[in-house]
C-alpha cells in the first residue's frame, strides 16, 4: 500500500498534516465526518458523488486519515461489513481549522 504523504524527514508533523488536507477527497471525508459522526469508505464514496473515485480511492484516502491520526475506527460497522470511522480530537481540531463544526 502506498505512504501517506511525506515531505523530507525534517518535515514537522504540521506540515505534513498540511499537506494531507491538501488533497480534496480527504476534505470531503472530513467533511462528511462531522455532518454524520461516523462513515464508512462505501457510504463516503456514494455521498461523495465523483464518477471517477473508486472504493479503494477513499479507503486510501481514509488509511492516510487515520495514519496522521485524524480519524480513528468508530468500533462499528455499517449493514454491509464495512469499518466506520469517527473524527479524533486532532480531527476535530483539524476540521474547525477548515470552517467545519465536528
Amino acid at each position: 500500500m502506498a505512504r501517506p504523504p511525506q515531505g523530507n524527514d525534517d518535515a514537522m508533523p504540521d506540515q505534513r498534516l498540511v499537506r494531507a488536507l491538501d488533497h480534496p477527497v480527504r476534505v470531503a471525508f472530513l467533511k462528511l465526518l462531522a455532518e454524520r459522526g461516523s462513515i464508512g469508505a462505501p457510504e463516503a464514496l456514494t455521498r461523495l458523488q465523483n464518477d471517477e473515485l473508486a472504493l479503494s480511492n477513499v479507503a486510501y484516502h481514509a488509511w492516510v486519515l487515520e495514519h496522521l491520526e485524524l480519524i480513528e475506527t468508530a468500533g462499528d460497522t455499517d449493514p454491509k461489513g464495512s469499518t466506520r470511522f469517527r473524527a479524533t480530537s486532532k480531527g476535530q481540531m483539524a476540521l474547525m481549522a477548515l470552517g467545519f463544526s465536528a
